[in-house]
């Protein structure tokens, strides 16, 4: 019991002594903080990043063998994150329909769109989004996961 209170004590007082030359830092005087992810060589503190991953799928489409509706599959296209305050971001998604993004922490609406599933109006086809927008919220240093469904008459 003696050396677990020893260890805690030294964790506390590493974790005061980072806390207390981060506050340092902050309050204007010239202490550099270096650590995975925080300051970089010039001392400058990046932003915090989370991390989004999820997969596009496709819902629906015309009866299968015995009138069966067919399952969630995979597809391929473009997934959209946008947020206020930040730059839209789009990554393409492969034929695996999984895709994963950093990204600024923040609540994100998220859509996805696939050349698979079209609008023909008038002779002209178009990609439109074609799921439903999604909220999400990326949290610092977590992973959320999402999945948009394509659904298709």
């Amino acid at each position: 019991m003696k050396l677990l209170r020893i260890c805690a004590c030294a964790v506390t007082g590493l974790l005061l002594s980072g806390l207390a030359t981060g506050c340092a830092s902050v309050g204007g005087a010239s202490a550099e903080v270096a650590s995975a992810g925080g300051a970089s060589a010039g001392g400058s503190v990046r932003p915090a990043t989370g991390h989004l991953t999820g997969k596009l799928v496709m819902e629906g489409g015309p009866l299968g063998p015995g009138g069966q509706q067919p399952g969630e599959r995979p597809m391929s296209g473009t997934v959209t994150f946008t947020a206020a305050g930040h730059q839209a971001v789009t990554v393409e998604v492969g034929s695996s329909g999984k895709f994963s993004v950093p990204l600024p922490p923040g609540s994100y609406q998220v859509s996805g769109r696939s050349p698979d599933v079209m609008e023909v109006d008038g002779g002209q086809s178009r990609e439109l989004p074609c799921s439903q927008p999604a909220s999400v919220v990326v949290s610092a240093g977590t992973t959320a996961t999402i999945t948009l469904a394509c659904l298709v008459p």
